[in-house]
C-alpha cells in the first residue's frame, strides 16, 4: 500500500535530561515503514486458554500474549492508534 507516513526526531539542545522542552528542535523525514502480524494463524484452542489461565496467575491478564482474540484484536487496534497519529 502506498501510504504516505513521516517521522518526527526530537533533538533536545543538550545532552542534559533536564533541558526545558522549548529548547528542543524537531527534524521531519519522509520514511518507509515495514511491519508485519504474526500469531495470525494460531487458534485460541484449549493449551491457549490454559497457557492465558496460568500466565495470568502471575502477571496483569491483559498484558500477556496468550489472550482472547477478541481482546488481542482490540489492543492491537490501540497499540496502532496510538503509534500511527492521525494528521489534523
Amino acid at each position: 500500500m502506498n501510504m504516505p507516513a513521516r517521522a518526527v526526531r526530537v533533538c533536545s539542545g543538550s545532552s542534559n535530561n533536564s533541558t526545558p522542552s522549548s529548547e528542543s528542535s524537531s527534524e521531519i523525514s519522509d520514511v518507509i515503514l515495514y511491519f508485519g502480524i504474526i500469531d495470525i494463524l494460531q487458534d485460541y484452542d484449549i493449551s491457549k486458554r490454559i497457557e492465558h489461565a496460568y500466565k495470568s496467575l502471575q502477571v496483569d491478564s491483559t498484558s500477556i500474549s496468550a489472550v482472547d482474540p477478541k481482546l488481542y484484536s482490540k489492543r492491537f487496534r490501540d497499540f496502532i492508534h496510538r503509534i500511527f497519529v492521525e494528521d489534523k
